[in-house]
C-alpha cells in the first residue's frame, strides 16, 4: 500500500514537460558551445554553463504571442510579438506587437520552408535572409536565396516554432 502512495505523490511531479535547452553552436558544422535560452512551460529563460541553468525569464508566449516578461519569474508584461499563418507549418510571419493586448506592428522575421527572412512593413516584405534552419540547428544565412554560413544555435528538445523565431527576433 504504501509504494502505491508513494507512487501516486510523485507522479504529478514527473508528469511535468522536460525543459528544452537551446545551446550557442559554432563553426559550420555546429559544434556546440554554452546553453543559451531554456524554454519551459511558456517562458524562455536566459541560460548559463554547459548545462543550462535557468536564470531570469524575458519573454511569455502562448500560442500566437510573445510577451516581455515584467518580472524575473516570467509574469507576463508588455506585448513582444504575433505570428500569423501555418504557427504547426512553415510559413509564418513574425509581427512586432505593443501594449498589453499586443497590437500588431510592423513585421520582423518572415518564415519560408527553413529560410528564415528580415521583413519590413505592415505587408511583411521580404528582405535579407537572416537564418537557415535545419534539424536542430539553425545556421546564419545571406544573399536573396539563404545562403547558409556558420551555425549559430542548436536546440536540445521539441521547441515551439513561436519561441525559436521570437529567440531569432532578439538575436
Amino acid at each position: 500500500m504504501r509504494p502505491i502512495l508513494l507512487l501516486a505523490f510523485l507522479l504529478p511531479f514527473t508528469l511535468h514537460a522536460q525543459p528544452v535547452v537551446v545551446h550557442w553552436a559554432y563553426g559550420s558544422f555546429g559544434q556546440q558551445g554554452d546553453a543559451a535560452f531554456v524554454v519551459e512551460r511558456g517562458r524562455i529563460h536566459q541560460a548559463s554553463g554547459p548545462f543550462g541553468q535557468k536564470g531570469p525569464c524575458i519573454y511569455v508566449f502562448n500560442e500566437t504571442e510573445v510577451f516581455h516578461s515584467s518580472d524575473a519569474f516570467g509574469t507576463k508584461g508588455q506585448g513582444a510579438f504575433k505570428a500569423e499563418g501555418e504557427l504547426n507549418g512553415s510559413n509564418i510571419k513574425l509581427f512586432r506587437c505593443q501594449g498589453t493586448f499586443c497590437n500588431k506592428g510592423s513585421c520582423v522575421l518572415l518564415m519560408e520552408g527553413n529560410k528564415v527572412f528580415r521583413a519590413e512593413g505592415p505587408f511583411c516584405t521580404k528582405g535579407d535572409a537572416a537564418f537557415v534552419i535545419e534539424g536542430n540547428t539553425v545556421f546564419l544565412a545571406e544573399g536573396a536565396f539563404a545562403r547558409k554560413t556558420d551555425a549559430i544555435l542548436q536546440v536540445h528538445g521539441e521547441l515551439p516554432m513561436l519561441a525559436l523565431l521570437a529567440i531569432l527576433a532578439g538575436l
